[in-house]
């Protein structure tokens, strides 16, 4: 459930986004987020649309990228993917304890779609409006 918060916060940025670039609709957007956040993006999707409702961001397209987790091993210097799943608390190649986690945790906004004024007004952009 705490994809709602967490997509409030998105949408807030969106928007602001959008209006400093004088745009006036939100058409599509990227989220990355790593396998650790636990963000399903069926329940982002669904929170960003109920959200979105009334706001220039409404009607937008989401689109997830999910970043698998991975561990450094600090021992032998490669990297393992780490999954929940398989508890894998150990490089997965010469078995060291001693691993940093390298990605997974991430969530951050990859790009936004949308239609600026000009673009409105026969600008030369595609039909997709302005990429940000």
């Amino acid at each position: 459930m705490h994809e709602l918060g967490v997509m409030e916060s998105v949408l807030n940025i969106l928007v602001e986004s959008a209006v400093e670039h004088n745009a006036t609709k939100i058409t599509h957007v990227t989220l990355v987020a790593g396998s650790l956040t636990n963000i399903i993006p069926k329940w982002a999707s669904l929170f960003f649309k109920m959200i979105a409702k009334g706001t220039i961001a409404e009607g937008a397209e989401l689109s997830f990228r999910i970043i698998p987790a991975r561990i450094l091993c600090r021992q032998c210097g490669k990297e393992t993917e780490f999954t929940v799943e398989k508890m894998l608390f150990h490089c997965g190649h010469c078995g060291s304890d001693e691993i940093t986690l390298v990605s997974g945790k991430e969530f951050y906004i990859q790009d936004m779609e949308a239609i600026a004024e000009n673009d409105m007004k026969g600008s030369s952009n595609d039909e997709t409006g302005t990429h940000y």
